[in-house]
């Protein structure tokens, strides 16, 4: 009887000792995480706002290079067409504008990689995609709503519900309806479905580990139920995310 006693103790013991450092993975890997994501933008003098946010990112690589969606970028530029930019915040938490350049868009796999002017941030690390299952706890952050709630990164928690092939559909590819949901089964590579909520503004932002803080996708997709406008009032809480595999790819192109 004693020795069942001290066990039963131990375990519980264990157990709280282990809770407190699963709690604070995800409060430090966000201030980790936080410098590398980036809002995505053009900028017009003459515009009203000026800026127009078009999307979030995130930086990578040697700290110049950021990876977003290619829904996210703005139609060719010419004439009097507004200009692709970056914002990076600073240390002082003020937004940083610098010119951008597309160097890839990817429509098969929605996905960009820009190059910013200005000295190196903060690079995001880039984790292997290829280990993450059904049922895994991630997270990802970003500027829902565009900007609605203000231009500072906000994140949400999310499952993967299902590791599923699916081709994206183009150009409108951060929006799905179920019918298109349908169509998309027959796919030409793995995409993976969340059971999280996300909102216009989330496309091209990391989704990571929150205990590691390595990027494993790109969020890209959000499942709406009907108007565009339905995304606010009634969330699906179904999202997509491309398998940071084919973020690794790119950068390979670009050695």
């Amino acid at each position: 009887m004693i020795r069942r006693v001290f066990h039963a103790g131990a375990l519980a013991c264990l157990w709280l000792l282990a809770t407190p450092v699963a709690q604070a993975g995800l409060p430090e890997t966000i201030v980790k995480l936080k410098p590398s994501v980036v809002l995505i933008g053009t900028y017009k003098a003459t515009d009203s706002p000026r800026f127009q946010l078009r999307g979030t990112g995130f930086i990578v690589g040697n700290g110049q290079l950021v990876v977003t969606n290619a829904h996210v970028l703005p139609g060719p530029a010419g004439g009097d067409a507004p200009a692709l930019v970056v914002q990076v915040r600073q240390p002082s938490g003020e937004w940083q504008m610098r010119p951008a350049t597309s160097l890839e868009s990817n429509p098969a796999h929605d996905l960009a990689l820009l190059r910013m002017d200005g000295p190196p941030g903060t690079a995001a690390r880039l984790g292997d995609s290829s280990t993450v299952r059904e049922g895994d706890d991630l997270a990802f952050m970003g500027f829902p709503i565009g900007g609605v709630l203000g231009f500072s990164p906000v994140t949400h928690r999310a499952t993967v519900s299902s590791i599923t092939p699916a081709a994206l559909p183009s150009p409108s590819a951060g929006r799905l309806s179920e019918m298109a949901i349908r169509g998309l089964r027959n796919g030409t590579f793995n995409i993976f479905q969340l059971d999280a909520t996300a909102y216009p503004g989330n496309s091209g932002g990391p989704l990571f580990d929150p205990e590691t803080g390595d990027v494993v996708g790109v969020l890209n997709m959000v499942l709406i139920k009907g108007t565009r406008e339905s995304a606010l009032s009634q969330p699906s809480g179904i999202s997509y995310a491309i398998p940071g595999v084919h973020v690794r790819e790119m950068l390979d192109r670009h050695r």
